[in-house]
């Protein structure tokens, strides 16, 4: 029975020392904190081929859009690692880390930059209107975030709802926002609270692909 006690012990010494190696997500050296305020916070996440990010939480609901593809392998803490295919650019998820809080880890795999944005969910901002509009696809729709796809060809436009949000640019591209010009790259943003709808407008040339995100 000793030696069994002793063999056991001995097995969780590692799960322990790599515990206590875990850090905040805020802490990791390639998830980059570029937002914060009462209600979101915005982490712009780039894995460079073959990085390894350090055991981290994710604690928050968090809104996650990918900004370019990579194929990666993921291990959360005590289990297996686990080999992931690229993901599409644009792919857009909602994961539960409020309820369901979790400690892992990440590998760039393969031989291109891994990119994605983490909005963290912190608080709404009041009763936000569940209707997709013109331009704009649903793509989540909970007790959380009412999330759409938006694609504007040039000169096209489309309505942003109150009460806040934030706009996610995909592509990048060149908009308008209530006639307020901006130059969003590729993981750009644009955080709005607001009482009245407000207006995007592609002003580039390029088709523009944005995932808005709203609070309730």
């Amino acid at each position: 029975m000793t030696r069994r006690l002793l063999a056991f012990a001995l097995c969780l010494i590692p799960i322990a020392a790599i515990a206590d190696e875990t850090i905040p997500i805020e802490q990791e050296p390639r998830h980059h904190l570029i937002f914060e305020n009462d209600h979101v916070r915005f982490f712009d996440v780039e894995l460079e081929p073959g990085y390894e990010s350090r055991y981290h939480w994710h604690r928050s609901d968090g809104v996650f859009v990918n900004i370019s593809s990579s194929p990666t392998v993921a291990q959360d803490l005590g289990k297996e690692a686990v080999r992931r295919g690229e993901r599409a650019i644009g792919e857009t998820y909602f994961i539960d880390y409020g309820v369901k809080p979790k400690a892992h880890r990440v590998t760039n795999s393969g031989t291109t930059p891994y990119r994605v944005i983490d909005a963290e969910i912190l608080a709404g901002c009041g009763q936000a209107d569940a209707i997709a509009a013109a331009n704009q696809t649903l793509l989540i729709d909970n007790e959380r975030v009412f999330v759409t796809r938006i694609i504007l060809h040039p000169g096209e436009s489309t309505e942003l709802r109150a009460p806040c949000g934030l706009l996610v640019s995909v592509s990048g591209g060149n908009v308008t926002l209530d006639g307020e010009s901006s130059n969003l790259p590729p993981a750009g943003f644009k955080w709005r609270q607001q009482a009245a709808t407000m207006t995007l407008v592609n002003a580039g040339k390029l088709v523009f692909h944005g995932v808005d995100i709203r609070l309730k």
